[in-house]
């Protein structure tokens, strides 16, 4: 790989793919009235949502098949065994229960405006189409794609290159949060590149990565989805229940400390 792709490049296509998910987004949203007039998102909101997601990746495979590049092998998308899996659900869990509560501590220090909280719409589309769209966007495609071009190509391309694991873990979650756009969410999004970069490294494949984060933007949506539901059954004293958080963070350290003691399989 370090033959045909220099660093400035490794960067310059991956800003180039975000870009072109910006692109593609605005084209859908443009065709969407409801953006300005302030109605329930259309279904080119959701498509625009979708596209941008897919589009993301497809700009470093045409760069990877052009120097007849291994797929596979360049977005680690390597297979692991069963109990890396089985840990990485753990591991989810974990990370579910301590970052919410993080996100709780964060949020009463640095308080979020309305405007970035108004989810409500996006998650409450008029059709069972847009509805199936906005989940397989959230839930799937985007962990997907953004592991495959953040862990599997950006990350390794930098740990190959600079030969500092720490560095390029370091660098590639600071594109990674970077490209989410929310300040108020930068330091929870930062802490989880972070997680989520010590897994595909340690593991040398993407895939216990992806269920992580999988878990996280699946839970998230459930929990928005779900409203004052959600806090009454995960709540205690505007904290989280002390019993649920306990067994994530007990979940979380053995998860954890099974990837660093190499208790996973990884070959």
């Amino acid at each position: 790989m370090s033959r045909t792709i220099t660093v400035r490049l490794a960067f310059g296509i991956v800003i180039l793919s975000f870009l072109c998910s910006l692109f593609i987004a605005s084209i859908f949203s443009a065709l969407d009235p409801s953006i300005l007039s302030g109605d329930t998102l259309g279904i080119f909101s959701y498509l625009a949502l979708f596209f941008a997601q897919v589009f993301l990746v497809i700009p470093i495979i045409a760069l990877l098949r052009k120097n007849k590049m291994n797929l596979y092998e360049n977005f680690r998308l390597k297979a692991v065994s069963k109990r890396t899996l089985l840990v990485s659900v753990l591991l989810s869990f974990g990370t579910v229960m301590v970052s919410s509560e993080i996100n709780i501590i964060i949020e009463k220090i640095i308080p979020i405006p309305q405007s970035f909280l108004n989810l409500e719409t996006l998650l409450s589309p008029e059709s069972t189409f847009s509805m199936v769209l906005i989940f397989l966007t959230i839930v799937l495609i985007a962990p997907i794609g953004e592991e495959m071009v953040f862990r599997g190509f950006l990350q390794r391309y930098l740990e190959e290159h600079w030969g500092d694991i720490t560095r390029a873990i370091l660098v590639t979650s600071l594109f990674f949060a970077a490209i989410h756009f929310n300040p108020y969410w930068a330091i929870q999004i930062y802490m989880m590149g972070l997680l989520l970069g010590y897994l595909s490294w340690k593991t040398k494949s993407i895939l216990p990565s992806i269920v992580v984060h999988v878990a996280i933007n699946g839970t998230s949506m459930l929990f928005m989805a779900l409203g004052e539901n959600a806090e009454k059954s995960l709540l205690w004293k505007d904290h989280i229940n002390p019993f649920l958080l306990g067994l994530g963070g007990v979940a979380f350290w053995y998860g954890l400390k099974s990837v660093q003691s190499e208790r996973v399989d990884i070959s």
